[in-house]
């Protein structure tokens, strides 16, 4: 491992600056959570030194949220609105993705806001010259990797997962999760893009359906996946939903949109591929980043993969460690 990354991580020169980030992103709500995070994005694009643009997606909005749209064009001249009848993140963040130009993507999650201290990481990643996912809250990936392993596709759940578990079998990742956004559950979810409603519409049965059935599509889980996540949520004292579960696997064997199966469940795939980056001290490689270092999982999720991943069984000393007592 050490002579391929000495091999393959010298510093990019000066003559190949001359390039474009893209942060890309989608959001189904115009508030003022949408603008700090556009507002945190573009603090890290100009701290990187390089030219970059911002291409969100979005639904048709509103006078109201046409005159917020209008502050953001104003404000911010590289940043790129696209209005389209979207379905869902997926394909707001396809659209997003075939709108933007630059040699490099950012996708970026529209109600988040970023500290300043991505900047650096980004910056760090972008020295080597891996063709890998580089993987953190704010992760970066090259164009071309994105295309040839077919991009986003038009999921209403678990996008992220169904694109990056693509690209960590195919090219590998490089992993720096931090600490930089704290622990809050809720921004775990939405890094990890698994959601449990939809935003900006009403959490009914059909919604959860629909959220269910994409996200067993972009982790292609088996039937026994289902039930040991019902068994999960049981033991933690939730409602298991085995049945809107069950309902919902059925559902995902009818859809349009197919699960890509490998040998084994695509959420599995992803995440042993940052906890083997993580063992291996890929992130020591990145300035200063050691004391920051976190890996942090819903602990639906980390029982899960306790449960699945013969790795995550094996490596419970480090897995303690990059944890660091969550559960």
């Amino acid at each position: 491992m050490e002579p391929l990354l000495r091999r393959d991580t010298d510093l990019l020169n000066p003559s190949d600056y001359n390039y474009t980030v893209s942060f890309i992103g989608t959001t189904m709500a115009f508030d003022s959570g949408f603008s700090d995070s556009v507002a945190s994005i573009n603090l890290i694009g100009e701290e990187l030194g390089r030219d970059f643009e911002i291409v969100v997606s979005h639904p048709p909005a509103d006078e109201t949220s046409r005159e917020l749209l209008r502050k953001l064009r104003k404000e911010y001249h590289n940043i790129m609105l696209i209005e389209h009848d979207l379905t869902g993140f997926g394909q707001g963040k396809r659209i997003s993705f075939q709108s933007s130009s630059g040699k490099f993507i950012v996708p970026f999650c529209t109600s988040i806001i970023y500290p300043i201290g991505y900047a650096d990481i980004l910056h760090n990643f972008l020295q080597f010259k891996l063709k890998r996912l580089y993987y953190s809250e704010l992760p970066l990936v090259s164009r071309e990797i994105v295309q040839e392993v077919g991009g986003w596709r038009d999921l209403l759940n678990g996008e992220d997962i169904d694109l990056y578990s693509r690209i960590s079998t195919n090219y590998g990742l490089f992993a720096c999760p931090t600490n930089l956004l704290g622990r809050d559950d809720l921004t775990r979810r939405k890094i990890l893009s698994i959601r449990d409603h939809t935003e900006g519409a009403g959490n009914s049965v059909r919604d959860r359906y629909r959220l269910l059935r994409d996200l067993i599509i972009a982790c292609n889980h088996t039937f026994s996946d289902i039930v040991e996540l019902a068994r999960i949520r049981g033991s933690l004292g939730n409602k298991s939903g085995l049945w809107l579960l069950s309902l919902s696997f059925l559902g995902s064997r009818f859809s349009k949109i197919k699960p890509i199966s490998y040998s084994r469940n695509n959420f599995v795939i992803l995440m042993e591929s940052i906890l083997e980056s993580l063992v291996l001290k890929e992130y020591l490689k990145l300035t200063e980043m050691s004391g920051n270092v976190i890996l942090q999982i819903d602990e639906t999720y980390i029982r899960f993969l306790t449960s699945k991943s013969t790795m995550f069984q094996e490596m419970k000393d480090s897995l303690a460690y990059f944890l660091r007592e969550q559960v």
